[in-house]
């Protein structure tokens, strides 16, 4: 079998039009930046990964990657899971969580491409076949402070063929209206996800803040509220759990089974998430049988380009506890040059098993060109010094 030759990161940016104006209740989201993970063999065959943790960062990427490439030149590209141990094994030291394990994650994505490219399987297949022939995919984005620009992009949306969509909360005192006005509009049509995002925010609500704005979403038959504080704040996701009604959605930025284990111990998560392109497959596979075992559902977290959609499809289309992957719903021409196919079929919100080798997805180099990108400090977490909120 061929062996490693090449890792590389490239990164790809689309800098959006001023007139989407997407912001939320943490930052700004100006610029679509798609870190891209190339692993190569020795037969000039390669796979395709995605690091999340790219979005917010360049040069640690960078390094990082250097790091691993030099590990695993000439690794069995089949070997996959003792790629993956020897990458945690040689940064055990400074890598029991963050931005690494993101980087081990892309190489682990993009080795499972390769191998199924080689073999001319999809990568469910490798991961040891379907659970289940289709899977709920929803619309991810509602970066947006009116109802109206909300609307119109949930109708572009079910127009797709989604019947889920999620928005985010760009102000806890307007939320309600905006998702008064969605119900109104949508009825039974399609359903809404919450996401407070305040998992990653720099200067996140008071838990009292996500426990009222609970209160209020209640009513609103909506299916999930997704990280209503801090991912460090496990005894405010116990008392925001305990105070609602609602499925409580947590946590994208955990990376290992490991970590996920003491919010799982203390039913912290009514729906469990983690991000595809953070964790992979092999750990992903991890977290998945731990919430299996907590009888947890999964709504698999990719909030990226194609290649980190593609692997939520695949993978959770194995899973027997997946109950949703997710799709970002950016307006961004990017999609169209990494998905194999172009786009992809979404009917009355499920995707079927795709029809693929490897992920079904593409690359090459013209798209460095098409869409350069400037390093620079990242707007999508604000740091500024604004006051805490105390009360919606």
């Amino acid at each position: 079998m061929a062996k490693i030759k090449n890792i590389e990161i490239f990164f790809l940016e689309y800098p959006f039009p001023k007139k989407l104006n997407y912001k939320y209740s943490a930052g700004l989201v100006e610029n679509m930046i798609v870190p891209v993970i190339k692993v190569t063999d020795n037969e000039g065959d390669y796979g395709l990964g995605e690091v999340t943790h790219g979005q917010f960062t360049h040069k640690p990427i960078i390094g990082l990657v250097d790091h691993f490439n030099a590990l695993l030149k000439g690794t069995d590209i089949e070997n996959i899971n003792q790629a993956w141990e020897n990458m945690y094994g040689s940064s055990v030291f400074w890598n029991r969580e963050g931005v690494g394990i993101g980087v081990m994650g892309g190489i682990n994505i993009a080795m499972y491409d390769l191998l199924g490219k080689k073999l001319q399987q999809p990568v469910y297949k490798l991961l040891g076949g379907v659970t289940k022939e289709k899977i709920r995919i929803y619309a991810s984005n509602g970066l947006f402070e009116s109802s109206k620009e909300l609307i119109k992009d949930a109708k572009k949306a079910f127009k797709l063929g989604f019947r889920v969509y999620k928005m985010r909360v760009v102000n806890p005192d307007t939320v309600i209206n905006i998702v008064a006005n969605f119900k109104k509009e949508f009825k039974n049509k399609m359903d809404l996800i919450v996401d407070a995002v305040q998992g990653s925010a720099a200067n996140p609500w008071t838990t009292k803040v996500s426990i009222n704005l609970a209160t209020e979403l209640e009513k609103y038959n909506i299916l999930f509220f997704e990280e209503p504080c801090r991912v460090e704040n496990l005894e405010g996701y116990k008392e925001i759990k305990k105070s609602t009604k609602l499925n409580i959605a947590g946590a994208e930025s955990i990376p290992t089974a490991r970590a996920f284990k003491p919010y799982l111990d203390s039913s912290a998560f009514d729906v469990l998430q983690f991000d595809i392109a953070t964790s992979g497959f092999t750990e992903g596979r991890r977290i998945a049988d731990l919430a299996y075992i907590h009888n947890k559902p999964i709504a698999i977290h990719s909030w990226g380009s194609a290649i980190s959609i593609m692997a939520g499809i695949h993978f959770a289309l194995t899973i027997p506890n997946a109950a949703f992957t997710e799709y970002c719903f950016m307006d961004h021409p990017i999609n169209i040059y990494l998905f194999q196919n172009k786009k992809l079929s979404i009917n009355n919100g499920y995707v079927k098993k795709p029809m693929c080798f490897g992920l079904g997805v593409k690359f090459d180099k013209n798209l460095m060109k098409k869409f350069p990108y400037k390093e620079k400090i990242n707007t999508m977490i604000s740091t500024s010094n604004n006051e805490i909120k105390l009360t919606i």
